[in-house]
């Protein structure tokens, strides 16, 4: 009798288990997938995550703090009711920077408007705030005028969700701000899902009859669909059946296209792309795709693959000692395009 009863409790538990098993499964496995299919939220989640951004408690007017000196911080509105702000960072120029140091009122706003430098709008990384691409100024700083902005949602903008379309909006409207500001020419330096950004506010800007001189782009994906599955989360349900369907394909249902290699099809300026071959973020291959695409309509595109010993990945192209060349020629490429021509081949590995 005691055994009936001990055989009885141990198949009660061993169901009680398989059950919880298979309702845990289901749950992770299943309600998780399609929670993400039919959640914006939690899509921009991975698209643009606003939370817990580097560096921590940052500080826009403390340029000491991050070892920069010559620059300002603005907030520069860019609707129509004044509605939504973006914090921007003004960097001159090292040349004119040191002109800076003579002097306590610098006039920022003649040197950009009397400047014979060109400029630069930098299009970050997701995963941090203007601040954090600090290191990367300082290169550019030899050759531009930096405009460093942070995205609605980012940084000490406006608080707003942030979406494709309402972040190149905002971009569309600073650069037609930074138009009024100088005649120089203005360049567009995009990182990761900045380069997505960057090319898209580009395009949008052609339609309006309005230039950019040229297009960099730092480490760039083909499209979010591809970048995402690189993901670590994104990885752990990529054996699933439905992992595509409910995971990667409703992206664009709900906003997120991000497709850079559509973009780059009508880009008209000249275009420079630079990877390092040890990015663990996005692989260096998504720079060769969108190169080989580019140069199948846009003849003026130079790809530049960084080796692996300079130990660049995805945040660190700055310390590349030739990146600084690469920038040099570009600028005079994008001047007079015809130079590609003098070239036989104008792809660039290091």
């Amino acid at each position: 009798m005691q055994i009936t009863q001990r055989w009885k409790k141990c198949i009660t538990i061993t169901v009680i288990l398989a059950i919880s098993l298979i309702l845990t499964f289901f749950l992770i496995f299943l309600g998780i997938p399609l929670s993400i299919l039919n959640s914006e939220k939690l899509q921009r989640h991975f698209v643009f995550p606003t939370h817990n951004l580097l560096p921590e408690n940052p500080d826009y007017e403390n340029f000491h703090k991050y070892n920069i000196y010559g620059g300002r911080n603005l907030y520069v509105y860019v609707n129509n009711d004044s509605s939504v702000y973006l914090g921007v960072w003004h960097l001159l120029p090292h040349v004119l920077a040191d002109e800076y140091l003579l002097y306590q009122n610098y006039d920022y706003e003649n040197s950009l408007a009397h400047s014979n430098f060109p400029v630069v709008m930098h299009f970050h990384a997701n995963g941090g705030n203007r601040i954090k691409f600090a290191n990367m100024y300082h290169v550019l700083r030899k050759f531009f005028h930096v405009i460093a902005f942070d995205y609605r949602g980012y940084g000490d903008s406006t608080s707003l969700r942030p979406t494709e379309i309402d972040i190149v909006q905002d971009s569309v409207n600073l650069y037609k701000w930074l138009r009024d500001q100088t005649e120089a020419d203005i360049y567009f330096w995009g990182h990761s899902v900045g380069a997505t950004l960057s090319a898209h506010t580009l395009i949008t800007l052609q339609q309006e009859k309005l230039p950019v001189k040229g297009l960099f782009l730092e480490a760039p994906f083909t499209t979010i669909q591809e970048q995402i599955q690189l993901n670590p989360f994104y990885k752990f349900f990529s054996w699933l059946p439905w992992y595509k369907y409910t995971m990667v394909d409703s992206l664009p249902e709900h906003g997120f296209v991000l497709n850079t290699t559509e973009y780059l099809l009508s880009v008209k300026c000249c275009i420079m792309i630079v990877h390092a071959k040890d990015d663990r973020n996005s692989p260096f291959r998504f720079s060769e795709e969108l190169y080989g695409l580019a140069q199948t309509c846009n003849k003026s595109v130079t790809l530049h693959l960084l080796p692996d010993h300079l130990r660049c990945g995805h945040y660190s192209i700055r310390k590349a000692p030739q990146l600084p060349e690469y920038i040099r020629n570009h600028i005079r490429f994008c001047r007079d395009p015809t130079r590609y021509l003098h070239h036989p081949h104008n792809k660039f590995i290091v």
